[in-house]
């Protein structure tokens, strides 16, 4: 199960859910100028809604899954602020359209805008797992169904602390994850890599390295956990 407690200053509510539900914030114009938030349950998952023209539709989901939450950051790039912290003081800042696993119960999200800050404390339990299980935490469950978060992990996986992975090694770690045969360098390029870093709100030039913008956006929101880390480089390891 997952608990939120959310709050927007002015109204504040709680909301517990169970796997396969979420929690979504979005924008509602056509709520009364006298009532700007609502909250409501729709088919197990809770929502709540902003009167505020600027909030996207949504803005936020938190979606409850087996294992560990994930956040995905609807609310588009108009100057909002949406952040991640775990109790320990760790931060994340995705980007418009990524996901980010909570690998703390406790974390908070915040979204801010200068006339609206709205926060939600996640809590969950993380379900007892069986030795040599890490491949099936969600944090690499969750990779296996997004090429945009896969080979942000991967990438980040193989690099060298003071480096990053080469392109062919990245090409086929990914081809082997997918069980496929390997890209060639501009499909590769086009179809994983380029949307990969647009899904971060990064555009690259026809010179720039493709990989090390996307390592270093990675590295610098502290996309990936190390534990999530850990088990893409085991499954590799496994692959070949």
């Amino acid at each position: 199960m997952l608990h939120i407690a959310w709050s927007t200053g002015d109204r504040d509510g709680e909301a517990t859910l169970a796997q396969g539900a979420a929690f979504i914030l979005a924008r509602r114009m056509n709520l009364p100028a006298q009532q700007p938030v609502v909250a409501e349950t729709i088919d197990g998952s809770a929502y709540v809604f902003v009167r505020l023209p600027y909030v996207s539709d949504p803005a936020l989901v938190v979606t409850a899954t087996a294992s560990q939450p994930v956040v995905h950051r609807g609310q588009r790039d108009n100057g909002a602020i949406v952040e991640v912290t775990t109790p320990q003081g760790g931060s994340t800042t995705p980007a418009p359209g990524q996901k980010v696993s909570l690998t703390d119960s406790g974390s908070r999200i915040e979204l801010r805008f200068p006339d609206l800050t709205f926060s939600a404390v996640v809590t969950f339990d993380l379900p007892d797992l069986p030795d040599g299980s890490g491949t099936v935490q969600l944090g690499v469950d969750s990779l296996q169904h997004d090429d945009v978060w896969l080979i942000g992990a991967i990438a980040v996986a193989l690099s060298p602390d003071h480096g990053v992975v080469a392109h062919a090694d990245l090409k086929r770690a990914f081809a082997l994850w997918r069980g496929a045969d390997e890209h060639s360098d501009g499909a590769f390029d086009r179809n994983v890599l380029r949307p990969a870093l647009a899904s971060r709100g990064i555009e690259a030039g026809p010179r720039m390295n493709k990989i090390v913008l996307l390592v270093e956006r990675c590295r610098r929101t502290a996309e990936f956990p190390a534990r999530v880390l850990d088990d893409v480089r085991h499954r590799l390891s496994t692959l070949g």
